[in-house]
Order: structure tokens, then sequence, then C-alpha cells
């Protein structure tokens, strides 16, 4: 078979994949853009030093961001962003930080997560779930 005869399949599979829309808008940012508001905070700490994931869900706008591994999470209340922030830059050091969009693009919540996690973020009936772990690289990696 040659790439010619490829060229129209390949072709049809990136028109579809292509065609299908995501719910979400997912864009990278600076930490320092997060509005200084208060926020339901999530945190996630796995048993690896400097391994810390903060979940920043905008209160009362209808849409619920939560994080659905329920063992490495705990619920900090309503706070503001700038404490977890300081302790990314101070500790961590290595990080992104994840603004969270719906399908229109407006804001439902913000992600600050240790290169050293992976995550998924996606839709829900009832909101945008997210989940982090560990990711395999860093967890076979010899210390």
């Amino acid at each position: 078979m040659n790439w010619k005869s490829l060229l129209i399949p390949m072709t049809l599979v990136t028109l579809i994949l292509g065609g299908c829309e995501n719910p979400l808008v997912l864009t990278r940012i600076d930490a320092s853009s997060i509005p200084d508001q208060s926020y339901d905070v999530t945190a996630y700490k796995c048993y690896k030093h400097r391994c810390y994931a903060v979940l920043f869900d905008i209160p009362d706008d209808g849409v619920d961001v939560f994080m659905d591994n329920t063992r490495s999470t705990r619920e900090m209340g309503l706070d503001s962003p700038r404490n977890y922030v300081d302790r990314f830059d101070n500790e961590v050091k290595h990080y992104s930080t994840i603004r969270i969009g719906d399908q229109n693009d407006e804001v439902r919540g913000y992600l600050v997560v240790s290169t050293l996690l992976r995550y998924w973020i996606r839709p829900l009936e009832d909101g945008i779930a997210v989940s982090v772990e560990l990711d395999p690289s860093y967890r076979n990696t010899p210390r």
C-alpha cells in the first residue's frame, strides 16, 4: 500500500476528529493572572514531595468544578489564590496554571498543578470534573 492510498482515509479521520467540538476551553496562563477573589478551593497532595494541585472553583456560578479523586484531596473552603500560588512559587517551582472555561469560554475555575502530576478535565452533566494523579514516568524514576 502506498502513501497516496492512505491520503483519503487520513483526510476523513482528520475532518471527523477536527469537527468534534470540545465543550471546554482549557488555556495555560500565568498563575498571577488568576483574579484575586474568593474561590471554593480543593487541594490535592500525593505522597511525593512537591506533588500538589489546587483547584479554584468560582462559587455560585451555576457550574460545579470539582476534583473527583477524593482519597488524596481536601476541601479547603472559600479562600483567595495568593497563598497557594506563593506556596507553589516557593516550594514546587515547576507547575502549570490552567484556566477552565466552558464552551462559551466563560471562566469556571482554575487549576494550579505540579508538573509531576498529570490531569484530565472533562465536562459532566452536573459540572466539570478534574482528575489528578502522579505521572507514571515520575513514579518509575529512581530517587
